[in-house]
């Protein structure tokens, strides 16, 4: 019946929306940071089943690296690590929390100054930082 069936898409919404990736809380919209430091970007996600979490630079993988680490605690606990920043590392961060439910992408805009200079003034290089990822179709 047309009812039931109405009410189970509803719940499967909201078992969805519910278990889906995010990021609860802990990411900045923008870090300046001075060259040469390490920065320790954390945030905590949440997400059943467990959520994979995968981090970008500038909408590309980032390729991990003694450079950048990237580690998951308590399949809860993201955080990436930059050693050594260099303006070369600066721009769009974003990281990525999904699981079959679908998930999140929040972006991080990071800006790396010189020593000496003065702190800069940066704006979120994404107006629109957390974009939703929709579940995958069930097989």
């Amino acid at each position: 019946d047309e009812a039931y069936e109405e009410f189970q898409r509803l719940k499967e919404a909201a078992v969805a929306e519910k278990n889906r990736g995010k990021v609860v809380g802990g990411l900045p919209d923008v870090v300046t940071i001075m060259e040469d430091k390490t920065l320790n970007l954390t945030c905590t996600v949440f997400g059943s089943p467990d959520p994979e979490v995968i981090w970008f630079k500038n909408d590309r993988e980032l390729e991990l690296s003694d450079h950048y680490i990237a580690k998951l605690e308590q399949g809860k606990h993201a955080s990436l690590v930059i050693k050594g920043v260099s303006s070369e590392d600066s721009g769009k961060y974003s990281i990525s929390v999904k699981n079959k439910y679908g998930g999140e992408i929040v972006d991080v805009t990071i800006s790396v100054y010189k020593h000496g200079e003065e702190v800069p003034d940066v704006k979120p290089l994404s107006s629109d930082r957390v974009r939703e990822i929709p579940a995958k179709p069930a097989e």
